[in-house]
């Protein structure tokens, strides 16, 4: 799909999923490597985690062990995103 040719709005938004994507398989095979096998380990529970609540019809998010709620915030400058171990860090750090 990045070969062809798409509009420059939406070959932005292909390039986020693309780093989104490539980051969460790079901590899948931490997971892996690290054998972290239960949601109790601090692997698992160091990862910022998205969540549905049906009865509220809103998400929250999970990190350690914080509970937040999504507020709707601004979520940062999605054409320079770089997602880093140390961005993994600073997420646990700020919560």
């Amino acid at each position: 799909m990045v070969q062809g040719d798409l509009d420059k709005p939406l070959r932005q938004k292909v390039m986020c999923l693309i780093t989104i994507d490539a980051h969460s398989r790079d901590i899948i095979e931490k997971l892996h490597v690290e054998k972290c096998t239960s949601s109790d380990d601090f692997q698992w529970q160091a990862q910022l985690k998205v969540y549905f609540d049906t009865e509220k019809s809103d998400f929250f998010f999970r990190i350690a062990d914080a509970k937040l709620w999504y507020g709707y915030e601004y979520l940062g400058n999605g054409p320079r995103l770089v997602v880093t171990p140390l961005t993994d860090r600073i997420y646990v750090t700020a919560t």
